[in-house]
């Protein structure tokens, strides 16, 4: 099941990517929290976390990984150039979640 106009997958930003980044959790992660949507479904938000705190299903991109994509310090341009990469992997664990 593709997300559908009333179920769209949340759409990675480069804030979301900075926002991992600069998280002070223990092994952040930027994944797909799945919470109550306003008609009692449930709707899919991109969230930072520690890692031993979040499903591993959910997980989309881990700071480590992010730091070898982009290194120490990216620029927006480079974090921007990535995101068609980590939507895709959004879009695909929300069809197979089934929302």
């Amino acid at each position: 099941m593709e997300p559908t106009v009333d179920r769209p997958a949340p759409q990675v930003t480069v804030t979301d990517i900075r926002t991992l980044l600069d998280s002070s959790a223990e092994l952040p992660v930027l994944y797909i929290n799945y919470g109550p949507g306003d008609d009692g479904g449930t709707e899919a938000e991109l969230d930072v976390w520690a890692a031993g705190l979040v499903d591993q299903p959910d997980i989309v991109l881990t700071r480590a990984t992010a730091l070898e994509q982009f290194g120490e310090d990216p620029h927006s341009e480079t974090i921007a150039a990535f995101l068609p990469k980590v939507q895709k992997a959004v879009d695909q664990m929300i069809s197979v979640r089934g929302l």
